[in-house]
């Protein structure tokens, strides 16, 4: 049997994903550049009341601590345009500096602005700005969001902010991610209900590990991860950095899952669970189908993480 990329995005496509995420993206992008400003303060200074608050890490705050002491010697007036620059994607050095950040850097960078507009440090929206139609209706469809869903679409929101050079790399990315601490260790001998390979389970293993030289030795030289609403990542270099940048520190807890082999000897297999994030703690966990292609040596060829609608989905194992 021949693989391809395209092929192998097609396998289980009864997979659910949650309506309102991409939807309330999409209103999101619509918002313009001082509505998006102005949603982003008000989701921020609501976290811990409606808004699931984010754990950002002494470490994580110091890779993004030189481009903050910038933004507090800034005055108000350039303060809000620094804003509007990330917010417009503009080609700035400032800009740019945030473009290089990492995921979680990147969030935890709008979680510490976000306090220092609290206390008055950083200027906050306009005391005049009226909240217009558009910002209420995003607002509140958050916060109508369970806390997985929350942080994905405020992730969603930030890291496309600032301007990043694809072709240029940063003179000053050398700083390696900081880990997040674990207060358990993650479970790496697991139990998955209908599922007995060993690569996939390994891979679980290795990711709860934070081994993700173990995790990628399972898949093949042109192997692929697809994170949520994002295009695969192809290629052991590309996985490496996305596993170092937004896979440390997770709780992986596969529950159940069907396995399909096929006539050549390759394996189709889809697997439910939970997933806890450093971002929330043990408490709270979200809806997670894993769907993998393995070749007929074992590797895996494709998995594509999927954000589940409801804890109903986590039932839904009939094979396509």
């Amino acid at each position: 049997m021949t693989y391809t990329l395209e092929s192998a995005q097609t396998i289980f496509t009864d997979t659910q994903v949650p309506s309102p995420i991409p939807a309330t993206i999409a209103l999101f992008e619509q918002l313009n550049v001082d509505d998006k400003l102005a949603l982003l303060w008000y989701a921020y200074t609501e976290m811990g009341r409606t808004i699931t608050p984010a754990a950002v890490g002494a470490a994580r705050l110091q890779l993004a601590e030189g481009l903050l002491n910038q933004v507090k010697q800034m005055s108000a007036a350039d303060q809000t345009q620094f804003m509007r620059d990330l917010a417009s994607r503009a080609n700035t050095p400032l800009s740019r500096s945030y473009g290089f950040f990492s995921v979680n850097t990147k969030l935890a960078f709008w979680y510490e602005l976000g306090e220092l507009m609290k206390q008055g440090v950083v200027a906050p929206i306009p005391p005049d700005y009226q909240m217009t139609p558009g910002v209420k209706a995003v607002l509140a469809a958050i916060q109508q969001l369970d806390p997985g869903e929350q942080i994905t679409v405020l992730r969603n929101a930030v890291v496309d902010m600032g301007f990043e050079d694809a072709v240029a790399p940063s003179p000053t990315e050398t700083a390696d991610e900081p880990m997040f601490p674990r207060t358990e260790p993650a479970p790496t001998k697991l139990k998955v209900e209908g599922i007995s390979d060993s690569t996939v389970l390994s891979y679980f293993a290795a990711l709860n590990a934070d081994d993700f030289e173990a995790a990628l030795a399972l898949f093949t030289p042109d192997g692929a991860l697809q994170p949520p609403f994002q295009k695969p990542i192809v290629g052991p270099d590309a996985i490496a950095k996305y596993m170092r940048s937004e896979a440390q520190g997770l709780n992986l807890m596969p529950q159940q899952g069907i396995s399909e082999t096929l006539p050549d000897g390759s394996k189709q297999l889809k697997v439910t669970g939970v997933v806890q994030t450093p971002w929330f703690g043990v408490n709270v966990g979200m809806n997670i189908g894993w769907r993998f292609l393995l070749n007929p040596q074992g590797k895996i060829f494709f998995v594509a993480i999927d954000m589940l609608a409801s804890p109903q989905e986590l039932l839904n194992l009939r094979p396509r």
